[in-house]
């Protein structure tokens, strides 16, 4: 199981609009760049999508303020913990 195109596009979205910011610490910049690349060649690791749970978890709070559909975002961390639990 994997992201749907649009969920990936939700997920990426979301993260690289906080995370690819020079405020933001380079080694959290650079596994963003790295998540990117993977998500896009459509090979994500089960430490990918761990990575992306915290992430996301993390910015949760960002979500009502920024984002009309926090849906969207909420049904992509739970398909993300999901993800993290069955990746090999």
């Amino acid at each position: 199981m994997f992201y749907t195109t649009e969920e990936a596009a939700i997920v990426c979205g979301f993260l690289d609009l906080y995370l690819n910011r020079d405020s933001v610490d380079r080694a959290v910049r650079e596994q963003n760049r790295k998540f990117q690349r993977s998500a896009a060649r459509g090979d994500l690791r089960r430490e990918d999508y761990r990575w992306a749970e915290k992430a996301l978890d993390f910015l949760q709070p960002c979500w009502w303020q920024s984002h009309e559909d926090h849906r969207a975002l909420q049904n992509a961390l739970l398909k993300t913990h999901l993800l993290a639990e069955r990746a090999l």
